[in-house]
């Protein structure tokens, strides 16, 4: 019987569909999810949408995943809708403005071929690369993307859409996929994304049913003609209503009627393939193991067939339907429950067969091609095909070569799979070392590092140490001196700092030289004497210059901490000049860093905020915002919370990761944060908040880290009134940092337990014994500063001694002994230094002493000043003690202005995240080179957006531009 051509009922699941286009090209961006299970109409609903698509002014694009190698092709949906779309719009209008590292996801794309950096953050950029792509077609008109079968999509693909759905911001784009009910495992990744998608928040989701008789029997008839409700009957009931069953089992029936209709699913699906001649069934043989539609090419190199007998079985399948023809003129099984049972029904070794004469008509292909080499997906391919047909030898060299491109992708769930295989097959070959044109060792550690990018450190961290063995102690010394350097970089992300220092001193007993890793794990875990002698003495024998500008800024870093500040920052910057001289971009933004850090124990504020800022630049521009670029985002939002700059620092971490990716932040950037949150009383965010942080850096004692971490902990635990909790919080910090050489860091969170017990005592919540606790907080406090005070001859950092001053008022408070002139000291130091939260805390304070003496007049201008910071902080905790404290004193407040309504959103006008930033800088006046310089994006690019900018405001000029820009 002729295939289905009718459409049957959905009308909901079709009106839910164009609701969402109507909601997307209004610029309210939304992602359909459609379920079912196999053969119910998923990929027939999508078709009938499209084809009511038709018409409109839309760009439309479908993209497929495939069932071979399920989970092993990186981006293959995706990848597939972008060649959709440039077989739309033209290669040069995809590629246009677009950034090299899309490549990844744009084939016309070409790869520039440059390193790329590693990591999660560094996907998270390609993500957000993506995004903007996609804003600027959907710029020109309404953009929708089909994706079919996501139940086989690799993980990659996923977290792009859960990526996607959570960031498109009025864009006119539709997202929709659909995906098997019962293909789903109970803790896959599949489950978890499509569960978050679900309860997105511009998410709709449509689950598609089995046909009732009803809607049974419309189908059918629209396909054969008029059917005996009896006939109608009996299909419903084999069926259940499965639109694809239905239709196969009437097919059964009309081809013997009357007779017996198989009562297995399989025998069913196999009867239109047992009818088919032997060439017919050798061609499906191969559709079927390709697992994705083939072209007549690679179906004539792969089954053997000559010309007149690869026609001749090709118009049997396609006359018997069990082949069809798509738009690309390849050939597919009319339905995945086909093919799968097919390929289920071979034995193995003709499966086997199947897959080798595959990946040899593919390689085939690929040898007699010119142009560039084989895609990440080719490669996935030809891995999938040779380790299925049993040779293990090509398996192996593809299948590594699968797993780097797949890593230099930033697909790293595929990429740790395919290590995976290789690490398996390496065993099994007995050339391993010659087809991999590598080493074992070499093998274990390039896994190692792809695995510390999946989320997987300890697993990397024991491949590493697998390739130590592997080399033995008798081993080339240099060989094992780089493994064991690779393993303290390891160790020390996965947050295990005496196993990084291990490694690190193995490494320089090995390679008979100080080294620069060493001592910077000796420098972040506060061992800073030791780490200035292991760096001084390799400075002395570095020959490069990129080395000894690494070992500089190390150097200027320690001397700075030890108290030498002002050679410290006089090394930092001879470091930063060689640096810039070698074009060493790893340590130019270590010394932008280091530099940083240093004017902010300074007190140097702003200075150091611009210095950041001009880093983070430097970052975009070397194509490492992503990782090195992201330490000195952090130490911008450190000073802004100095500041009290509060709301910058989101804004200044939406610069460079979309809303939504916030969990990806590094822990020194998600404190700063959380740190935010206790203020503002925003207490359930601050907790999940540093609930990730530690669930992450269990084991990482980093001086500074420790110290900020533990500290916003116990603030968190005072604010939830959790005193117990709090101390216990202190005392965990405290024992972290031990006996390293970070002064400051132990003061914080010393200073930090007083400020608890104060609390505690205050609110009559703290037990005698909590007195010693404070005594001995006031003992960590007075050794701190005597360090910090010797190393700066007398006197401490600025902020140091302003933190001393706190400890004295709050163990003044804790003892019950007066405290007026101590809070005063310490408010205006505060206020002297910058710091308006603080200041505004040591106000309260003071308020409250003088409120006991009754001194009205003093009163009233604290707390009158305190509320004016704490207003203009959004200090909401602060405030509102300040309001219960002039509610007793009988002080009226001048009203704080509430929060501001927000203002109607000024005009979009249908312009992207990019062209929104583009006009912002037109508006200042900005050039194009001076834009491209800002926006880390090449001038021409700069020149395509101001052009579309002009184009959607309806303008004729830059100048008519920016005034509308600013009457909005």
């Amino acid at each position: 019987m002729a295939a289905s051509k009718g459409f049957v009922g959905r009308a909901a699941q079709l009106a839910a569909l164009a609701e969402a286009l109507d909601d997307a090209g209004r610029g309210d961006p939304r992602t359909v999810l459609i379920a079912g299970e196999a053969g119910v109409g998923k990929t027939r609903l999508l078709e009938e949408f499209e084809e009511r698509c038709a018409g409109r002014d839309l760009l439309l694009a479908r993209g497929a995943c495939v069932s071979v190698g399920a989970g092993e092709l990186p981006y293959s949906p995706w990848l597939a809708a972008m060649q959709a779309v440039e077989g739309a719009v033209g290669a040069a209008a995809l590629v246009e403005g677009a950034q090299g590292a899309l490549s990844a996801l744009i084939p016309a794309l070409s790869d520039p071929g440059s390193p790329r950096e590693g990591g999660q953050l560094a996907r998270a950029h390609l993500f957000s690369l993506f995004l903007e792509l996609l804003g600027r077609l959907a710029g020109k008109r309404p953009l929708v993307l089909l994706l079919e079968d996501l139940h086989w999509a690799d993980t990659s693909s996923l977290d792009l859409l859960l990526f996607l759905s959570r960031n498109l911001r009025r864009v006119p784009v539709l997202l929709a996929g659909t995906f098997r009910t019962d293909e789903l495992d109970d803790d896959s990744r599949h489950r978890v994304v499509f569960g978050e998608l679900i309860r997105g928040r511009s998410s709709v989701y449509l689950e598609i049913g089995r046909f009732d008789p009803a809607e049974l029997a419309a189908l059918l008839r629209s396909a054969a003609g008029d059917l005996p409700d009896s006939v109608i009957a009996k299909v419903h009931e084999r069926s259940g209503g499965n639109a694809f069953l239905a239709q196969e089992i009437l097919a059964a029936e009309q081809r013997n009627p009357g007779g017996p209709v198989p009562g297995h699913l399989r025998d069913l699906l196999m009867m239109r393939v047992d009818g088919l001649s032997e060439a017919g069934q050798q061609i499906v043989g191969v559709v079927a193991a390709a697992g994705r539609p083939v072209s007549g090419q690679l179906l004539e190199a792969a089954s053997g067939l000559s010309g007149p007998a690869l026609r001749s079985g090709l118009r049997d399948a396609v006359t018997r339907q069990v082949l069809v023809r798509t738009s690309q003129q390849r050939y597919q099984l009319r339905h995945s429950l086909t093919a799968e049972t097919f390929y289920q029904d071979l034995l193995p070794g003709e499966r086997a067969g199947l897959h080798r004469a595959l990946a040899g008509a593919l390689a085939g292909a690929l040898a007699g091609a010119a142009g560039p080499d084989a895609s990440p997906i080719v490669q996935a391919e030809l891995a999938h095909h040779w380790f299925h047909g049993r040779k293990d030898d090509d398996a192996l060299f593809w299948t590594l070569r699968a797993a780097r491109s797949a890593a230099t992708v930033h697909a790293y769930a595929e990429a740790r799979r395919q290590y995976g295989r290789v690490l398996d097959l390496w065993r099994r070959v007995p050339d391993a070392a010659g087809i991999c044109e590598c080493s074992y060792p070499r093998l274990l550690d390039e896994a190692a590092e792809v695995l510390d990018y999946a989320g997987d450190p300890r697993r990397a961290v024991e491949l590493t140490g697998e390739a130590i063995q592997v080399v033995g102690a008798d081993g080339d010394p240099q060989v094992r001196a780089s493994l064991y350097e690779h393993l303290a970089r390891l160790r020390w992300r996965a947050s295990d700092t005496p196993g990084a220092l291990t490694a690190a001193r193995q490494a320089i007993e090995l390679s008979g030289a100080a080294g620069e890793v060493y001592a910077r794990v000796l420098m972040l875990s506060g061992h800073y004497r030791q780490a200035l002698r292991e760096a001084s003495a390799a400075l002395t024998v570095a020959r490069s210059p990129v080395e000894r500008g690494y070992l500089l800024v190390t150097l200027g870093t320690v001397r700075f901490l030890l108290g030498e500040r002002e050679a410290g920052v006089g090394q930092l910057r001879e470091g930063l000049a060689l640096a810039e001289s070698t074009d060493s971009k790893e340590n130019i933004l270590r010394a932008y860093t280091n530099l940083t850090y240093c004017l902010q124990m300074l007190n140097k504020l702003e200075e150091g905020l611009e210095l950041a800022r001009r880093g983070c630049d430097l970052a975009a521009g070397f194509g490492l915002r992503m990782t090195t670029g992201m330490v000195l985002v952090g130490n911008a939002a450190d000073i802004l919370l100095d500041l009290g700059r509060w709301d910058e620092i989101e804004r200044l971490i939406g610069e460079v990761l979309p809303d939504e990716a916030a969990d990806d932040l590094p822990p020194y950037i998600q404190y700063v944060r959380a740190e935010v949150c206790v203020a503002r009383d925003e207490r359930d965010a601050a907790r999940k908040i540093l609930d990730l942080v530690m669930s992450r850096s269990a084991g990482k004692t980093d001086q500074d880290f420790v110290g900020h971490t533990y500290t916003a902990v116990a603030a968190l635990e005072v604010a939830d009134g959790n005193w117990r909790a709090a101390r216990r919080a202190v005392d965990e910090g405290l024992a972290k940092l031990g006996d390293g050489e970070g002064a400051f860091p132990a003061l914080r969170l010393a200073v930090c337990g007083l400020q608890a017990a104060g609390e505690a005592f205050a609110r009559q919540a703290a037990p005698e014994s909590w007195r010693g606790w404070a005594s001995g907080l006031a003992g960590r406090v007075t050794a701190a500063m005597a360090v910090l005070r010797a190393a700066g001859n007398g006197r401490a950092l600025p902020v140091a001694e302003a933190l001393n001053l706190v400890a004295e008022a709050e163990l003044a408070r804790v003892r019950a002994k007066p405290q007026e002139a101590a809070w005063a000291s310490v408010a205006a130091t505060w206020a002297e230094l910058g710091h308006p939260y603080r200041e505004a805390l040591a106000r309260l304070r003071l308020a409250e002493c003088l409120l006991r003496r009754g001194a009205t007049a003093a009163l009233h201008r604290e707390i009158t000043t305190a509320a004016r910071l704490a207003a203009g902080l959004g200090a909401r905790r602060l405030t509102r003690e300040l309001a219960g404290l002039a509610g007793l004193a009988g002080v009226v407040l001048q009203a704080v202005p509430p929060a501001p309504v927000p203002a109607e959103p000024a005009p979009n006008w249908g312009l992207t995240r990019r062209e929104t930033q583009v006009l912002d800088l037109v508006a200042l006046g900005y050039t194009n080179a001076r834009v491209a310089r800002t926006l880390d994006i090449s001038e021409k690019t700069v020149s395509v957006h101001v052009s579309n900018i002009l184009a959607k405001l309806g303008v004729a000029n830059r100048w008519e531009a920016a005034l509308l820009h600013r009457g909005a």
